[in-house]
């Protein structure tokens, strides 16, 4: 096995994206079904949702510190006016009360109020709070973009598998139906036992049984990609090895700057300390302007507009609030504040430490599958030639037909070992690209290239 021969990620990420349609068929490279699955996949489109939404919340928390502005009308009609009683005296009739009414029947308003923050530092650091979580959001963006793409990687490796295991299948049930003309034409001629022919045939059918489940995975592996892909599962499709790309060897070198895990934490704790600041600056004092003005119309006949009399009023003002106690309220939210940080802090140490077992084992993984793999190569190969030998020696008489059929399990039991090692070495490949970095590294470098 050439080193590193594996590289289907890189190879996707660094391909020409095409799409291609013959017939009814779609054929896809596998740059083509992840840049596809990127842009389609409904919940990768959701996690992009949150980031919009921010973008509203950013807008909303600026406009607080804009001047609000708020008009208001408002009309009565007093058709039925009370009275007050006033001392008799008044009137010149002492000893008396006379019920007397005041104001108009009709009376309506207009009124415009007007208020400005002057200096509020809550607001400036909730805006600052929440520019900074648009990065938290794209973050969890690309995160899931990252998972979108690995797992895509990953079942574009069980399809490799599918498709070497019915290569090797069909050459096996081939051979076999071959072998089978011509025992068959032996026993009749008398020159082989009838059980010999009958174990060819039991081992063509499992030959065949176990092609037919290897094409049923195939196609669960495809509909699995369909799924990702949000394609119509009616839909055929082929998925091929990307066009022309360039082989990038799998990095053996961690790199937990580049982790998404990581850098997630990080903008966390930046938000929390935002959050704590936040809360402090509710200690400070807040200055903001206000000024109304309105006026107000009286008359005894409505739509009258000589008969009405005019008020205007207005006035403006400077707000201070100075907080001088609040039964510590604020000194126990900046404890939550600072433990929640401290939590975060802890997550972080114990995920980086994760971070490296996971990279170790999977690193320990990948060598130890290549030299599976190379040596399950060599095993297969070696077991081609004894089967071609113990094939030539029966042909031409030398050995019975037992020889021949143990050979030919050999061969089996290595074409299984062979491709459970590229397998389990395929898998190690990715799992040490993610683990180092590697992985969220390509897919960054691909997105500003493109």
């Amino acid at each position: 096995m050439k080193k590193y021969w594996f590289t289907f990620v890189a190879a996707a990420l660094l391909g020409n994206v095409t799409l291609a349609q013959e017939k009814d068929t779609l054929r896809l490279t596998l740059t083509e079904a992840i840049d596809y699955a990127v842009k389609n996949n409904p919940q990768l489109k959701s996690v992009q949702l949150d980031e919009t939404n921010n973008q509203f919340k950013i807008k909303e928390i600026k406009s607080s510190a804009l001047p609000q502005i708020t008009g208001t009308a408002g009309g009565t009609d007093n058709f039925q006016r009370g009275a007050q009683l006033l001392p008799g005296e008044i009137m010149g009739q002492p000893g008396t009360t006379i019920p007397v009414k005041f104001g108009t029947r009709f009376v309506y308003n207009g009124n415009v109020q007007l208020s400005q923050n002057i200096y509020n530092p809550s607001i400036t650091t909730g805006l600052k709070a929440a520019k900074e979580s648009q990065g938290l959001y794209e973050l969890q963006t690309f995160q899931s973009k990252e998972d979108l793409i690995y797992n895509m990687a990953k079942l574009y490796v069980q399809i490799q598998l599918a498709e070497k295991q019915k290569e090797l299948y069909a050459g096996n049930i081939d051979r076999t139906e071959k072998l089978l003309d011509i025992t068959s034409l032996q026993l009749k001629e008398g020159i082989i036992k009838k059980v010999d022919v009958e174990q060819l045939k039991v081992n063509l059918t499992n030959m065949r049984t176990q092609l037919s489940n290897v094409e049923n995975d195939y196609e669960k592996t495809i509909d699995n990609i369909k799924l990702l892909m949000n394609l119509d599962m009616e839909q055929p499709i082929v998925i091929t090895a990307p066009r022309g790309s360039e082989k990038v060897a799998v990095s053996k070198q961690l790199n937990l700057d580049a982790n998404t895990d990581l850098n997630i934490l990080d903008k966390q704790i930046q938000l929390q300390n935002l959050n704590t600041e936040n809360i402090r600056a509710g200690y400070k004092p807040t200055l903001s302007f206000s000024a109304n003005f309105g006026r107000q119309w009286q008359t005894e006949k409505l739509f009258k507009s000589n008969a009405a009399t005019g008020i205007s009023s207005g006035y403006y003002s400077l707000n201070l609030s100075i907080p001088i106690f609040d039964g510590s309220k604020k000194r126990n939210q900046i404890a939550q504040s600072n433990t929640a940080l401290k939590q975060l802090e802890l997550t972080k140490e114990y995920t980086a430490k994760q971070i490296q077992t996971q990279f170790r084992t999977a690193n320990n993984n990948l060598n130890q599958n290549q030299k599976v793999f190379e040596a399950q190569t060599q095993n297969m190969q070696l077991a081609e030639d004894l089967y071609n030998v113990a094939k030539l020696s029966y042909t031409e008489g030398v050995s019975d037909l037992a020889e021949l059929i143990n050979a030919e399990n050999s061969l089996r039991e290595a074409q299984s070992q062979y491709l459970t090692a590229m397998l389990q070495t395929n898998l190690a490949e990715l799992e040490t690209m993610k683990a180092s970095g590697q992985l969220s590294q390509l897919i960054k470098e691909f997105s500003i290239n493109h």
